[in-house]
């Protein structure tokens, strides 16, 4: 599939576009513990209100380690919203940037 193919997704601020990627597998952020602590890391329980928003999860440093929590959310996204969101999702991480104009260069070779 060549990248005029591809459809992108994202977010319009002052006059630029920006790329929301949605992978297929959901990110699981889990309590970083410090290895003397003998315990299994937790994941982190996501709040009910904030379903459907967009967020931004940060790390908080504890005696224990580091624990997830959400730093920055945004207003309730509205149902289509999230399912353009996701019918855009894809399946691995690749480079949606537009081809380079021309060819490669040969470049000479070191011949010491």
């Amino acid at each position: 599939m060549s990248n005029l193919d591809q459809h992108r997704i994202g977010l319009i601020h002052e006059g630029h576009f920006y790329e929301v990627l949605i992978n297929k597998e959901p990110t699981i952020f889990k309590e970083d513990l410090y290895p003397q602590v003998a315990r299994l890391p937790m994941e982190l329980n996501w709040p009910k209100e904030d379903e459907k928003k967009l967020v931004v999860v940060s790390y908080n440093s504890t005696g224990e380690g580091h624990q997830p929590f959400i730093s920055k959310r945004s207003n309730q996204l509205p149902e289509d919203g999230v399912k353009m969101l996701l019918e855009q999702r894809i399946e691995s991480s690749n480079c949606f940037s537009p081809s380079p104009v021309g060819g490669s260069v040969n470049l000479p070779q070191d011949t010491e």
